[in-house]
């Protein structure tokens, strides 16, 4: 068992090499079905920038449209190879997030979260979501902003903040006691979430988001995504956006610049455990 709260090189590595594994299940998965991903966040511009992992980065990042997304998650409630585990918002009351994460049974990946909810969280891949998002502004105004207020009650009503601002604590423990007075369960919070994301699913927009993204939830086109492209990463051949310059200055701006040296490391979290691998 490693406890650490900065990586050593050889345990990033190691690390690095056990999401590669998941990575790979995973585009098996979507190439035998014909399912759309690409890569995404970190993971996108280390295809781009260094063709695999950006070396202090400590995940792996890709999204899918939520039509794609939802036929992965029923082949994987039929079918999955019995060394993972796939979390979605609904199928794991004290899952918190609101995308989807594919897991490497007995592995440990702890975060400081980990002991408020009733799951082993292992090592995994996270499986981000692209939602409809209708063209007209006021449509779009509430839209937006449902989903990010419910994307948010569905965090606060499942976890206690230990690591944040004494503000952000107390705001957020307000909010999480409160939905227990009024017994509230996450599963509700959850469904309405889920149910707002995917309110204009089944209509013809031209714009998608990713409403769990830390930058307010930026629009893009799908013609931003689509024809996808192909990239290098860590030796595999990959799915990318079309307009992946785009999509990346959404998240980095200068994305081709490195950042300053202080800042190229990802903490590691309270524990890490491979397991067999």
């Amino acid at each position: 068992m490693i406890k650490s709260k900065r990586y050593d090189e050889e345990t990033l590595e190691h690390l690095h090499q056990v999401e590669l594994k998941i990575l790979k299940y995973f585009i098996e998965v979507c190439e035998e079905n014909n399912l759309t991903y690409f890569l995404y966040a970190g993971s996108l511009l280390g295809a781009i920038r260094h063709e695999g992992f950006i070396p202090w980065d400590d995940d792996i990042d890709v999204i899918m449209f939520r039509e794609d997304f939802e036929k992965l998650n029923k082949i994987f409630e039929k079918e999955i190879d019995e060394r993972y585990r796939f979390f979605n918002v609904l199928n794991e009351e004290t899952y918190h997030y609101t995308w989807g994460r594919l897991t490497l049974k007995n592995t440990l990946f702890k975060e400081w979260w980990a002991n408020q909810v009733d799951y082993t969280p292992n090592i995994f891949i996270d499986i981000f979501i692209l939602d409809n998002v209708p063209s007209n502004k006021f449509k779009k105004f509430a839209h937006k902003w449902t989903s990010f207020s419910l994307n948010l009650l569905t965090t606060y009503s499942i976890l206690k903040y230990t690591k944040s601002s004494k503000i952000k604590q107390v705001i957020q423990k307000i909010i999480h006691y409160t939905l227990k007075i009024l017994h509230i369960s996450p599963s509700y919070i959850k469904k309405k979430c889920v149910n707002s994301f995917t309110k204009y699913q089944n209509e013809d927009c031209v714009e998608v988001c990713d409403f769990p993204s830390e930058n307010l939830m930026q629009m893009s086109f799908k013609t931003d995504w689509l024809p996808l492209k192909r990239a290098k990463f860590e030796g595999m051949e990959v799915n990318i956006p079309n307009n992946y310059d785009k999509i990346l200055r959404m998240d980095f701006n200068n994305y081709m610049e490195l950042p300053p040296e202080e800042s190229r490391f990802n903490p590691a979290p309270e524990e890490i455990d491979f397991g067999e691998y």
